[in-house]
């Protein structure tokens, strides 16, 4: 199965309509159960905001299995969530230049 990394941007983060925008999306060849993965993924997630311009808001990065025309699959996706499957997947806050509080993986 092909994978690839996603940037979605938060919409709402604060009330309970809150939904993700897609704004990026890279195949990779990392597994979506790989922990190292995590790195790399915070990284790319980084670069790509760094190099846009996204402002202040928090958004949402996760290691996602590809669909058949080469997007990201949401639904294979929550299916390993629900196999209880260790998924690569985690927020961060962006200031428009940089990470707010950047949040170390333990």
């Amino acid at each position: 199965m092909r994978n690839t990394m996603t940037l979605y941007r938060v919409v709402n983060p604060d009330s309970l309509g809150s939904y993700t925008e897609l704004l990026h999306h890279e195949p990779t060849d990392e597994r979506v159960d790989e922990p190292a993965a995590w790195h790399r993924l915070r990284s790319w997630a980084l670069a790509v905001l760094s190099r846009t311009e996204q402002r202040f808001g928090m958004y949402r990065i996760a290691l996602m299995p590809l669909d058949r025309d080469g997007a990201p699959d949401e639904q294979a996706f929550h299916d390993l969530i629900t196999a209880d499957v260790d998924v690569v997947e985690d927020y961060l806050c962006w200031s428009g230049a940089s990470e707010l509080v950047p949040a170390p993986r333990i």
